[in-house]
């Protein structure tokens, strides 16, 4: 083997990886993606709220309010949330016929998807990798009021948003 033949033989192995890469990078291109909201589910505020503890009772950082105090806020803050950085892959979507998905989290049941987009979900589901995540929106947070000059604290209910994708 003379030394072109040895550069030559090292180039095809450096193409064959190459071209591995690709074929790995393809299997984890994103396909489809949706947003789901408890609004969505037609889910009751009660089942939420039972969602939201578990899921905060659960969740090994517990991280509230973005680990800032009332003396973070400022003037210039945006409403921070006390569970915004709270979340969990334990989704369910456990299809009951063509077209009629429920949708569990935590093990509680949320609702159904609506038919356009449990089949969408489906169609998805039996091709591709599934991965959801869920967040909890609304609930307690604490804001500055230029107003009074001073950090409120106030709650709204309680909302999900569940983020699916197919890879």
């Amino acid at each position: 083997m003379g030394l072109f033949d040895f550069f030559k033989s090292k180039k095809d192995t450096a193409d064959t990886s190459a071209q591995n890469k690709l074929q790995d990078n393809d299997q984890h291109t994103l396909k489809h993606e949706m947003q789901i909201t408890e609004k969505d589910l037609k889910a009751d505020e009660e089942t939420v709220d039972r969602i939201v503890e578990k899921m905060v009772e659960e969740d090994p950082f517990k991280n509230f309010y973005s680990g800032k105090t009332k003396e973070d806020i400022t003037p210039l803050s945006k409403q921070t949330y006390k569970y915004e950085n709270i979340t969990t892959v334990n989704v369910d979507f456990v299809n009951k016929d063509k077209g009629k998905t429920l949708v569990k989290v935590e093990g509680i049941t949320l609702g159904f998807l609506p038919e356009d987009t449990a089949l969408t979900l489906q169609s998805y589901q039996d091709k591709y990798l599934l991965t959801a995540f869920v967040y909890v929106t609304g609930g307690p947070y604490m804001a500055y009021d230029p107003n009074t000059e001073t950090v409120i604290e106030d709650e709204g209910p309680f909302g999900l948003d569940i983020f699916v994708q197919f890879t």
